[in-house]
């Protein structure tokens, strides 16, 4: 396991609003990925980008959702795996958060962890 990603991670996880250092740390995991993605500090905020960014580094795989729409905090959870249908995933990834993109995030890099 990747202690550095796991660390983001939980970072991530911590952060009402992905300050500068943050955001800086995140992309330059995402871009270690290799995918050539044109990724901004505005998109880590999109739920769309990074679900963009969920299929670039992991095609095809399951992605549930739970959370409600509050603010601040909407107390979200992510989980990625390989295969909803599966119970023996190798490795996956569960993100929490206070907001949807954060949670995504957050699964993402703790699912990279497991393969970096």
């Amino acid at each position: 396991m990747n202690m550095e990603f796991a660390a983001l991670a939980e970072d991530v996880e911590a952060a009402l609003v992905l300050e500068a250092d943050l955001a800086d740390r995140v992309l330059s995991a995402i871009n270690g990925l290799g995918a050539n993605l044109n990724i901004t500090r505005a998109d880590l905020d999109s739920t769309d980008q990074v679900l963009a960014l969920i299929y670039a580094a992991r095609p095809g795989w399951s992605v549930s959702i739970k959370g409600s729409a509050t603010l601040p905090n909407g107390h979200w959870r992510c989980t990625l795996r390989k295969s909803a249908s599966r119970d023996n995933d190798e490795y996956l990834g569960i993100g929490r958060g206070p907001t949807l993109p954060h949670s995504l995030l957050a699964a993402l890099i703790k699912a990279l962890s497991f393969s970096a």
